[in-house]
């Protein structure tokens, strides 16, 4: 049982579409420097909160 779903975990993890999970992380960081170059404190804050929940970043954080 056990085995199992070790061999399931890693064929999830093999195909997660890594490609887009950067490419949001990425929109993200960007939408939040342009809230901050452009002096909209609040907005860069609230998109640095939705970053540090996103279920993307933290798959990126993780990856090996």
């Amino acid at each position: 049982m056990r085995n199992q779903d070790q061999s399931r975990r890693a064929f999830v993890w093999k195909h997660i579409p890594w490609a887009k999970v950067q490419r949001k992380v990425f929109k993200l960081q960007k939408r939040i420097f342009q809230a901050a170059k452009s002096g909209q404190d609040a907005k860069a804050r609230r998109w640095q909160r939705l970053l540090v929940k996103s279920y993307y970043a933290r798959l990126l954080a993780v990856r090996l």
